[in-house]
């Protein structure tokens, strides 16, 4: 009887270390000293909803696949509470000739409940890296009303610098992780953006610049989020997650590119359309992870993300079907 006990006993504390050290885990926090990489291949198929915007430009209901979205994570442990960490993503769509970085963070955990009575809780703030590239954009007439301008996005930054804080809080038990998470952005306007306006030149008399900067309103945006991660074995394990992630409206205050005299009202009476741009969309994201531990160290992952989304008028990000799947590759050095 003792030796039985003694083999679950040991078997438990395999598990339990195994999940631990699981780079997939919600939890995870590496070690004093240790260095991760997260290398994700992303796979996205999307089909376009018939928002305004995506009506305008006739592009309602439209196929766009393949999109690639790889994502780089780097972290390293200070100490064995405390870790800092970035992460870069880039979406490349070359059905709208739509590319550029979607995601970019730099910040620190520092976790304050460190497995207390199983109970783990974290605080952390990453600085908002959307300023590193312009937000590129066009104002085109409407493929499908003459007369009417309609806004089209051609990459996937705001070109906005900010800040995420947000805290991550959780439970573990001997073979299973419930964790949840709540983190807002703040992001400051500025003009860190090249609008093509060239289809507008001719209404302006020939008089408009080819491409204007303008000053964006600065904003505020929330993501939340629940994940179930279940060690199977010391090698297997998998979880559920969803997120919630609202991206706030965007507006326009002023042009900042200098515009001759003769036009400057009529630019500002155009610009005055976009004060409030009416583009704020939500996502809900349900995913499931399954990973296998090759030996320590080393980790490989398939992911599937299934997205439900709804948005205001002028939106050119809600779609009725979003779905991505990839590879993740996980070191610890």
């Amino acid at each position: 009887m003792k030796k039985i006990i003694s083999i679950a006993v040991a078997t438990a504390a395999v598990t339990t270390s195994a999940m631990a050290a699981n780079m997939e885990n919600p939890l995870y926090l590496p070690s004093a000293g240790d260095v991760y990489s997260k290398t994700t291949i992303g796979l996205m198929l999307k089909v376009t909803d018939s928002t305004d915007n995506q009506r305008l430009r006739d592009n309602n209901g439209a196929t766009e696949f393949p999109i690639w979205r790889p994502v780089q994570e780097l972290g390293v442990g200070i100490t064995n509470r405390w870790a800092v960490h970035g992460m870069v993503g880039y979406t490349y769509d070359g059905d709208v000739d739509r590319k550029g970085f979607h995601l970019g963070r730099l910040g620190t955990t520092y976790r304050i409940i460190d497995n207390l009575d199983g109970y783990v809780w974290d605080l952390y703030g990453d600085f908002h890296l959307g300023g590193i590239e312009k937000m590129k954009g066009s104002l085109n007439l409407s493929k499908v009303k003459p007369g009417e301008v309609v806004f089209n996005y051609d990459n996937y930054s705001n070109g906005r610098w900010g800040a995420h804080v947000g805290t991550k809080f959780g439970r573990r038990w001997s073979d299973l992780t419930a964790s949840a998470f709540v983190e807002v952005l703040r992001t400051w306007g500025n003009h860190n953006n090249e609008i093509d306006v060239s289809e507008l030149v001719p209404v302006f008399y020939g008089l408009l610049p080819n491409k204007l900067s303008v000053d964006l309103k600065s904003t505020w945006e929330v993501n939340a989020g629940a994940n179930i991660f279940y060690q199977m074995t010391d090698r297997w394990s998998g979880g559920l997650g969803f997120r919630y992630n609202y991206h706030a409206t965007n507006g326009l205050d002023s042009v900042y590119t200098g515009v001759p005299a003769l036009i400057e009202s009529a630019v500002d009476q155009l610009v005055s359309k976009y004060k409030n741009m009416e583009d704020h969309f939500n996502e809900y994201i349900f995913n499931l992870t399954l990973a296998y531990q090759f030996r320590d160290g080393i980790q490989v992952a398939w992911y599937i993300e299934d997205t439900y989304d709804n948005g205001a008028r002028l939106s050119a990000n809600t779609t009725d079907l979003k779905v991505e799947t990839g590879l993740r590759l996980n070191f610890v050095f």
